[in-house]
């Protein structure tokens, strides 16, 4: 029995050690970031500027406080990295543009190049601050790089949290203590604040003014304190290299076989589009529609959809070709580069001929922001186009930096310029020289604040039909969207005006509202009974509005 124990037990210590011990490997939490005091003021004034933003610039109606929000935000970053940087010329251009971007928001109310500015200044901006501290992305490989790194920073989001308040050793900071006194206080104040109140005047008036919109205000606080988590953690990661980068791996390319028979395919069917098409496309050089069998609105429309499709899907095709082709010595063969170059040309010559219908389209048609704002997308194109061309010769070239500077410029252009006053001026001026027989005042009326000086205008018109549908979008102005209170008003000065002007504050100024308000008082001056009609002329417009519908 005790040899059978004994056995036993030795089979069981055999079994043990035959069978390998598995420790599943433990969880290893990410260090805290060891914060200089250069952090945590970095942090404070990141909240700060992040609430400034969400109050004043994306809920002010993106305007001034907006223009602020981005020379406040710029600067900071500027002087948080400024110690380690050492941008090169082509990441500062980067920040240039970023920043002169949000002058847009103030010479132009266009929804579409505001959007496209806010996107071209942002990314323009990771372009910019990544050059502070990373060596000079030459390459488009690296460039986007640089954007993965960005959206890589959201992982430690948590880290970063834990140490603004806690020390690797677990002991609370400084800023976690004064925020536990802070909270403290907040219901000491719940209750000295109504006293305060109700003993005196001023102070209540005061008082009042801030909270008039509290639950408002909260949200919009609330809203900033989340938006500085996220840029906080973006700047401490970038500073001390916790990013995801792109790293090199042993893809060689694509064999260039498969490559050229692909691009060779794709080339024969754009020769044969290009022959079947001859007389269509180059119709628009000379001035005229092909055969005459279709309209000025059909022939632009029609082009430009091709032209759009067509350069999205080439600019994809040589990019990607440039990319993951098999290279020697760093370098694309020489018919990879053949094909790659009569693509790029192709979609240059439809791009041309493209903004030549145009050009035909708003000669008979006037312009419209649609239409001028389309023609710069083009411009776009053409010049990404003629860098891939380059990037075919040389890798000096950088596709998408360029492609980023260029959309950079062209927004900046079209919102200095602005595309709504540009379009207005154009189709008054073009009706008032009876280049076009009509005029759509409701077209003018839509492009917003840059619209309103050239309705006055309008409203003075010898053409009496003309000039009463003005001064029924006029009525309009004056009684809802650009005062209050003034619905049941029978009569209106300058200053009763001035009193019930909507959006007063600093943070909404731009040039064409406050031209805008400058035209609605200049004509109440010159038209004081102007105001006894409005009533029933804005009825009028209503019912002509209704019928339609």
């Amino acid at each position: 029995m005790e040899n059978n124990e004994i056995l036993t037990a030795t089979e069981s210590q055999e079994i043990k050690q035959e069978t390998p011990n598995y420790n599943p490997p433990l969880y290893q939490p990410k260090p805290l970031f060891s914060l200089t005091k250069r952090d945590t003021v970095f942090a404070v004034c990141v909240v700060v500027a992040c609430i400034f933003t969400a109050i004043f610039g994306i809920f002010g109606g993106f305007a001034f406080g907006y223009l602020l929000s981005v020379f406040l935000m710029s600067a900071l970053f500027i002087i948080y990295l400024a110690k380690d940087g050492k941008a090169s010329v082509l990441p500062i251009l980067c920040g240039i543009l970023a920043v002169l971007n949000s002058a847009v928001f103030i010479c132009t109310t266009n929804g579409s190049v505001r959007f496209f500015s806010v996107v071209t200044s942002l990314l323009s901006a990771l372009v910019f601050f990544d050059g502070f501290v990373n060596s000079s992305s030459k390459g488009n490989r690296e460039t986007l790089g640089i954007f993965i790194s960005a959206a890589s920073t959201l992982e430690n989001i948590d880290v970063a949290i834990k140490s603004l308040f806690s020390n690797e050793n677990g002991s609370k900071k400084a800023i976690g203590k004064v925020l536990i006194g802070l909270l403290c206080a907040l219901p000491v104040l719940a209750i000295v604040v109504p006293l305060l109140i109700a003993s005196d005047d001023a102070f209540r008036g005061m008082m009042t003014n801030i909270f008039s919109n509290c639950i408002s205000t909260i949200l919009k606080t609330v809203f900033g304190v989340m938006l500085s988590v996220l840029v906080f953690t973006y700047g401490l990661s970038l500073k001390a290299g916790r990013v995801t980068k792109i790293k090199r791996g042993s893809f060689a390319g694509i064999e260039n076989i498969y490559t050229i028979s692909f691009l060779s395919t794709i080339s024969v069917c754009y020769l044969l589009y290009l022959f079947s098409q001859l007389a269509y496309f180059f119709s628009a050089f000379k001035g005229f529609l092909p055969n005459g069998e279709i309209t000025y609105a059909e022939y632009a429309r029609k082009g430009f959809f091709e032209m759009c499709i067509i350069a999205v899907i080439n600019l994809c095709l040589v990019f990607l070709a440039l990319l993951l082709a098999k290279k020697e010595n760093g370098k694309v063969c020489n018919t990879v580069k053949a094909i790659t170059t009569f693509i790029s040309v192709f979609t240059l010559l439809i791009i041309a001929t493209a903004i030549s219908k145009m050009v035909l389209y708003i000669d008979a048609y006037g312009m419209t922001v649609l239409r001028l704002t389309t023609s710069a997308f083009m411009l776009f194109l053409a010049i990404t186009f003629i860098s891939a061309i380059l990037r075919i010769y040389t890798t000096k070239i950088n596709i998408i930096k360029t492609a980023l500077i260029t959309a950079g410029c062209i927004t900046l252009i079209l919102g200095v310029t602005n595309v709504n006053a540009v379009c207005a001026k154009y189709n008054y001026e073009a009706y008032r020289l009876n280049k076009l027989e009509t005029i759509d005042i409701e077209a003018i009326y839509d492009l917003g604040d840059e619209g309103i000086p050239y309705i006055v205008k309008l409203g003075a018109s010898k053409d009496k039909d003309v000039a009463i549908e003005a001064q029924q979008y006029l009525a309009k102005a004056y009684l809802y969207d650009y005062f209050d209170n003034m619905e049941s008003a029978d009569f209106f000065l300058v200053e009763e005006l001035r009193e019930n002007q909507k959006d007063k504050g600093f943070e909404r100024f731009s040039i064409p509202k406050s031209k805008a308000y400058d035209m609605l008082y200049k004509f109440i001056e010159k038209n004081p009974q102007f105001a006894d009609n409005c009533q029933e002329l804005y009825n009028e417009l209503n019912q002509e509005y209704i019928y339609e519908y």
